[in-house]
């Protein structure tokens, strides 16, 4: 089984559009080393975790997990340094720590991260082609305006690459590759394991038996990363989870709209909202995810032919309907499947207006808080919450396309002879 590998005119300008769009990205965001945060990470949208974190979790001095010890707490006298705590899974802390000790302040930081993000990005773009029958569609990933916004916003890129590679060597029938990627993709950022479940079902359909080496190459994926950690600090490795558990809706949620609706936005700290709303919401979205994912497969389960992209990218968007956290980079998620799922352009253009319209509300409502106060909270709130809303409508809009669309995959017998490598 063989993916092509071919130069065309439509490969130099995918791969031409994704630096572009990288290059762009750079700039918006490496704004934010040279000017103080006074709101101006706000208006000129240059506001990236990359930056912040460097400083609010002391990385310049601790390795992450490894010298943490697992309370959250910022040491006497600091108000965020966590003390060697991070509130991400392990290959990313890795990667962070990784970087953080080859430079010695911020902008290096920053800079050092965005050159690998680069690289993982152009990675992705090639992946993508190896394995799309029509090619023009990678320019929804290389052109993506999430691409733009947030490929250095955080490391989410990392993640999505892995997940990439795994739908590759899905694919190439490299079944082992297959699970090792998701593995270590989940391990790095939780939502490449929800490939699993679809991958599993699409292989079973296929040979009548579960893909056993799959399963047993993503755990070895996940434990790689994940077991070193947690015999050298048991307390530093748990503390990603109990943060993720425990943390409050962020703002871009609909259990967030929820909590500001139903509390009256006044809240005290020792009411339910405060005591029980979060870790509450991080039990029902959980609950809601599994019956979404649930009911998905079902469905697929019954058409004639399996359709595994699709159901990945279903996957993705009811996990994003459903997640209590909806960060701004998770639109990079779904970027790739706009190129291996034969979406229509109107699909595609509703989600980036749409999420493009709460990251640009958000950074208005931010401005509008005390420590700026430009502008008036209420109305930048509410239009922040129809923001979130309308995102909402076109993600759902686009799992329904998703259930209707073909995949825009190489059929088995249009490869080239150029291979992808395997562990199979």
């Amino acid at each position: 089984m063989r993916a092509r590998a071919t130069l065309s005119p439509v490969v130099v300008v995918v791969v031409a559009a994704t630096l572009l769009t990288l290059l762009g990205g750079f700039w918006i965001k490496d704004r934010c080393t040279t000017h103080h945060w006074d709101g101006y990470q706000y208006r000129s949208s240059c506001y990236n975790d990359i930056l912040a974190l460097y400083s609010f979790r002391g990385l310049g001095d601790r390795f992450p997990y490894v010298s943490g010890d697992g309370d959250g707490d910022p040491p006497p006298g600091e108000r965020f340094d966590l003390d060697g705590d991070l509130e991400y899974p392990v290959g990313t802390g890795l990667f962070v720590g990784a970087i953080a000790a080859m430079v010695d302040d911020g902008q290096s930081f920053f800079r050092l991260n965005a050159l690998f993000l680069a690289m993982a990005a152009l990675l992705g773009t090639g992946l993508l082609l190896l394995m799309v029958e029509d090619r023009r569609r990678v320019l929804f990933f290389a052109l993506g305006t999430p691409l733009l916004l947030y490929a250095f916003h955080n490391w989410d890129l990392l993640a999505v690459t892995l997940m990439i590679g795994a739908l590759l060597a899905y694919r190439e029938t490299a079944d082992r590759s297959a699970g090792l990627l998701i593995g270590v993709g989940a391990a790095t950022k939780l939502f490449p394991g929800a490939l699993l479940p679809g991958m599993v079902l699409s292989r079973w359909r296929e040979r009548g038996a579960a893909p056993v080496a799959m399963i047993v190459w993503a755990a070895i994926g996940f434990l790689t990363l994940n077991l070193p950690i947690l015999l050298i600090n048991p307390p530093g490795w748990l503390f990603p989870w109990r943060f993720q558990s425990t943390r409050f809706p962020n703002f871009e949620t609909s259990w967030f709209m929820i909590f500001e609706h139903a509390s009256g936005g006044s809240a005290t700290a020792d009411s339910f909202w405060w005591r029980t709303y979060p870790e509450l919401t991080g039990y029902l979205s959980g609950a809601l995810f599994v019956t979404g994912l649930g009911l998905l497969m079902y469905a697929e389960s019954k058409r004639e032919r399996a359709r595994p992209y699709a159901l990945a990218f279903g996957a993705m968007l009811i996990f994003l309907l459903t997640a209590k956290v909806y960060s701004p980079q998770f639109a990079l998620w779904l970027l790739p499947f706009f190129a291996l799922v034969r979406i229509p352009w109107y699909g595609f253009a509703a989600f980036i207006v749409t999420d493009a319209a709460v990251w640009f509300s958000i950074s208005a409502w931010f401005l509008s808080q005390p420590l700026v106060s430009a502008g008036d909270p209420d109305l930048r709130f509410l239009l922040l919450e129809i923001a979130v809303w309308t995102r909402y409508a076109a993600l759902l809009f686009l799992l329904w396309l998703s259930r209707r669309a073909d995949e825009n995959v190489i059929a088995p017998d249009a490869r080239a002879p150029a291979g992808v490598p395997s562990i199979a």
